[in-house]
């Protein structure tokens, strides 16, 4: 009976003794079913975390944003009631403010909407995405001033987001102006200009574009050349060539793409010797990569200068191919002549490499090459004679292979081409 009632005590010690350590793994466990429930985005684990941890704001939140985004079947009031909450607990937290905002815009609303994106942006005035709520929040409305205001607030938080501030104010509002005259004030830079303009490019408004470049060349900005590439091969990837031109002409000018030493300014064949490398954009040589065909630009055996293009067929085939290609300007009506000077060395096909001149916009109306070269040559100069059609502002110069239709038709072997040109015939 003395050793039953030892143990008794002892008991009855224990569970004095345990009891705020029970109470305390009680509560441990219920914040961690409530945190484990609520890194779900399944509603009813949610809930059942929120059951456990009604103090948890970020469980409203997350409930609140699951109500936000399912669709008919929850009413962006409940969205509403849950991020409202959230707010309540922790009302110095602008990501809860700014759920709240969206929710009410959802909701319909509008006063709660402006009164908690504001409220958010208050609360981090450096965080550009609370910003960039707000800036949602004004155009979605129609607020031409307030969107404006709030997007120059966000480009000054981040810079690089110029181009989703377009996007936002052109689904808008859909004026050109608003980007141009109000977003981009005169102390904008020639390189969100170019943005801007390339932004128009892709939407089809190639007109407005065209009348903001001339506005913004009569400044005469310092550009760069990877400010201005995205618009330059916005225009050619278009067709629009004259523009193209005329911007390509305005970097030469400036000095944002540079000419080969000694270059003539009769030829319209940019780097027609193969001094420098390639831009692989614009009106420079372009490289294709195709199977079985190795291409370097800079190969030393030049006709001229220090370097010379070299083309490897590595692996015999009676393929066609044109790996490098570049377009030049041409006036529609007049005559001009193409020139390079080639070598070659074991090219095995009767059909070897030439020089091909094709308007890009009508092939039918303008398609001529040189001769070919074949078996192991010296440097030697090759040439064809050609007429710009009455619509023809640009040719596309291109190494070509034609397949062969007589023995032996594949093709080996090595050729160069140096000091490739294209003058208005005599």
């Amino acid at each position: 009976m003395l050793v039953l009632d030892s143990r008794l005590r002892l008991l009855l010690f224990l569970l004095v003794v345990a009891a705020p350590a029970l109470v305390l793994m009680a509560k441990t466990l219920r914040v961690t079913l409530a945190q484990t429930w609520g890194d779900s985005l399944e509603l009813n684990s949610i809930q059942r975390a929120i059951a456990l941890d009604r103090g948890n704001p970020q469980l409203h939140y997350t409930l609140g944003t699951v109500y936000l985004f399912g669709g008919e079947t929850t009413p962006p009031a409940l969205a509403v009631e849950e991020m409202r909450q959230a707010t309540v607990i922790r009302p110095n937290s602008a990501r809860f403010w700014s759920g709240l905002g969206k929710a009410c815009w959802m909701a319909g609303d509008q006063d709660c909407a402006d009164q908690a994106f504001a409220r958010a942006v208050a609360l981090a005035p450096s965080s550009p995405q609370y910003v960039w709520d707000a800036a949602v929040n004004a155009a979605g409305m129609r607020r031409r001033g307030p969107a404006i205001s709030q997007l120059q607030n966000f480009l000054r938080l981040q810079p690089e987001g110029y181009p989703q501030a377009f996007q936002l104010l052109w689904r808008a509002f859909g004026d050109s102006g608003l980007l141009w005259n109000d977003l981009l004030q005169p102390s904008a830079g020639a390189d969100v200009k170019l943005a801007c303009l390339e932004f128009l490019g892709e939407n089809g408004r190639f007109d407005l574009a065209a009348e903001y470049w001339a506005e913004l060349a009569a400044a005469h900005p310092a550009l760069s050349f990877a400010a201005a590439e995205p618009y330059l091969e916005e225009l050619i990837s278009n067709a629009h060539y004259p523009e193209a031109v005329e911007l390509w002409r305005y970097l030469r000018q400036s000095g944002a793409v540079a000419d080969s030493p000694g270059a003539d300014p009769a030829n319209l064949v940019f780097n027609g010797g193969f001094e420098q490398a390639p831009l692989q954009a614009g009106f420079d040589w372009r490289y294709q990569p195709q199977p079985y065909i190795n291409v370097n630009f800079a190969d030393p055996a030049a006709h001229r200068g220090a370097r010379a293009l070299r083309v490897d067929f590595t692996v015999p085939r009676n393929s066609e191919f044109e790996p490098v290609q570049e377009l030049a300007p041409v006036a529609p009506g007049k005559t001009y002549v193409l020139s390079a000077y080639v070598r070659s060395e074991a090219i095995t096909s009767d059909s070897g490499p030439r020089l091909r001149v094709v308007d890009p916009q009508c092939p039918a109306c303008l398609d001529v090459a040189t001769e070919a070269v074949t078996g192991t040559t010296n440097w030697h100069e090759i040439h064809v004679p050609f007429t710009a059609g009455p619509a023809n502002s640009i040719v596309r110069i291109s190494v070509w292979r034609l397949r062969s239709r007589s023995f032996p038709m594949e093709i080996s072997g090595s050729a160069w081409f140096d000091d490739v040109a294209l003058r208005e015939a005599p």
